[in-house]
Formats: C-alpha cells, structure tokens, sequence
C-alpha cells in the first residue's frame, strides 16, 4: 500500500505565522553508517556475563570488541578489557550483578550512585592488563604508568584484528578539518612519490587505497610538501596521536604480503624492528619473547601444504620448530593439519615460560 503525506495544512499554518525566516523542511531517507548493536554499545548495553564471549583473551559481544564494567559499582568500579583472573572467578562464583558492555573509547562510563546516574572516569584492571601483557606491563614494563596512561581508542585499536566489527563512534560527524581539495592534494602527492610508502618504503601501487598521506604537524589544514608524508596505513596508524586508527586484519595482511613480496621483511635485525613491522595485537607476545631470551621469531610466515599451496599465514613463526602464533582460528587449524603446532595469542601468553626453553635455540 502507498502511503501518502500531505503537508498542505502545516505550509498553510506556517504562512498564518509570518516566521521572520521561513526554514527549510525536507523529507529523506538519512542513513546512518553505525549499526543498532554498535549504536547500543556506544551508550553502554545491559549483559548477563554468560552473554560476553571470549575471543583470544579478549572481551567480545556479537563480534564486537568491548569493555566490561560492574555499573552499581559507581566511581568505584574497575572495567575490564580481558578474561582475566577476576572474571573468572566471578563466572566461577556465579556472581550475576549488572554487567554492562561498552565499546565506546571516551574513557567515561555511566555508573550507579547514591545521587543517581552519572559518568565517570574509571581505571583499567591490573589483571587485565598482565592477561594481555599489554606493552609489556607483565614482563619488561611498569604497569603503573600504563594503567595511568590508559586509552581505550589505542586498546581497540591494538587488538582490530582480532574481531570482524570496526569500533564506530557517533562522534565520527564532526568536521574533519581537511580543506575543500584535500583529495586533489593528497592524490598528487602519492603520484609525486610512486605510491612508496616513505617510512617502511613498501611499494603500495597496487592497494593505492591502503596509501595515505599524513600531516606531519598535526594539522589537517596546513598541505605544503613539507609538512606531508606517504605512509601505508599500517604506518599511519603507528604515528603519534594516531593510536585510534583500528585496521582490520586482512588491511594489516594485505601490507605485510607486499613487504613480503618486496623483501623487506627478510632481514629484521632488531627486536624494534620485530615491534614495527607485527601487528599490534601480538605485541604481547613479542615483548615476553624478548624478556624470555627466546630467538626472534619471523613475521609473516606462510605455511605451506603437501602441493607447495598457501595453506596457512602466521603473525609469528619459529620454522625450525614448526611453531608459531596465529590470529585468525582458521589459519590455526590449517597449520595444525600440515604438521605445526601453532597458537592464540592468548594460549602462548598462558603458558610460554614452560615452552619458552624450545624456542632459545
């Protein structure tokens, strides 16, 4: 059935009126890019603890990313990031408060208090943070200056590989600060430069898309030559204040396949190199790897299967072991098939000091 709207009486009241200025009304279909579970994460969504699934150690709702808080905690409350020793024992108990999951990277929370509902900045669990070994904090870090320093957008960011859902914000609206031909400039200066990528110096032309051009000061306005720069996305994500910048796994892939093919991941020298070229979500991984003097693992690997095929592509690989570190599970059972032992990054953070003396030679 057609349905019809006729707006003669309301255009009729308006001119009884005389409006000094008569506004504009116009009836569209505006769509909005954030789903409904997304839009509902943004505010923060009401969960039994049974609803939160785990992924890699991490806390994930729908295939989403998210932090868990106790709301009738109040300012009080700790959030959660990871599966860590807490949770657990909460789940363990059957303790079944007001759970409730966000994705939202403000670093504010509405909790409950005795003047009703109000928002509040609160700290990131310990335990969470050592589950992770994020930056380091459980084995070559202070954890103090991390827990201090904590951003959510960085966190969301580190682990965007893990999950198939990009964090979106509400907030994404604002004016962008780009000038008007910020699209002609920016497209001329990756022709000027042959689509290199100027930091790792990969050659992006085939994923010109994947090639970014970078304010090098900060400020989106100000386009002269010397205050740009050609990165890759994965680049331009490890640039300072860009730590939000979340990448999906297969953009991180695609990168490192054309460094890869290019050979500038055959010879990495340093641990720092390790850190660079990785994706950030195995950082943990690497930093326990360094204070467990184990053999600097290679990056990137792909296993192949009895035909010579790609069977299988490994954040971290030690090849003389047949062991290594996978984000993606079906990477994890094809290795496991063609004789490698691999694992999450969670397993191997559980349990590498009693395997950490296989992977020194």
């Amino acid at each position: 059935m057609k349905l019809l709207l006729s707006l003669n009486s309301l255009m009729h009241a308006i001119e009884i009126m005389e409006p000094e200025k008569k506004g504009k009304f116009t009836l569209a279909l505006q769509e909005s890019h954030i789903d409904k579970i997304s839009a509902e994460l943004e505010q923060g969504k009401d969960v039994e603890l049974k609803d939160v699934e785990i992924e890699s150690g991490l806390l994930s709702y729908q295939g989403r990313h998210v932090s868990l808080y106790i709301k009738a905690n109040g300012s009080s409350a700790r959030f959660h990031i990871s599966d860590c020793s807490t949770l657990q024992s909460m789940r363990l108990n059957g303790r079944f408060e007001r759970y409730v999951v966000t994705n939202n990277t403000s670093g504010e929370f509405v909790v409950d208090t005795s003047y009703g509902e109000t928002k509040a900045r609160l700290k990131v669990c310990k335990n969470c943070l050592r589950k992770l070994n994020y930056k380091g904090c459980n084995t070559t870090t202070q954890i103090d200056p991390i827990v201090q320093h904590f951003n959510m957008a960085e966190f969301f960011a580190t682990y965007s590989s893990f999950f198939p859902h990009m964090p979106s914000r509400l907030a994404e609206t604002a004016k962008s600060g780009y000038t008007d031909d910020w699209s002609k400039v920016s497209s001329h200066y990756r022709v000027e430069k042959n689509f290199e990528c100027e930091e790792c110096k990969v050659d992006m032309r085939a994923h010109r898309a994947l090639l970014h051009v970078h304010h090098i000061s900060g400020v989106k306005s100000d386009n002269r030559p010397s205050n740009l720069k050609a990165l890759c996305i994965d680049c331009h994500s490890k640039q300072p204040k860009h730590e939000h910048m979340a990448l999906s796994h297969s953009e991180r892939q695609t990168i490192n396949d054309l460094r890869k093919a290019q050979g500038l991941l055959d010879v990495l020298n340093d641990w720092q190199e390790l850190f660079d070229y990785s994706d950030p979500g195995v950082h943990g991984v690497l930093h326990a790897c360094q204070q467990a003097y184990l053999k600097r693992p290679e990056i990137n690997y792909f296993v192949e299967n009895e035909f010579g095929e790609l069977a299988a592509r490994l954040e971290l690989a030690w090849p003389k072991h047949k062991f290594g570190i996978a984000i993606s599970s079906n990477d994890i059972e094809d290795a496991t098939k063609n004789g490698w032992r691999v694992v999450s990054v969670n397993e191997f953070l559980d349990n590498y000091k009693y395997q950490a003396h296989n992977l020194r030679e």
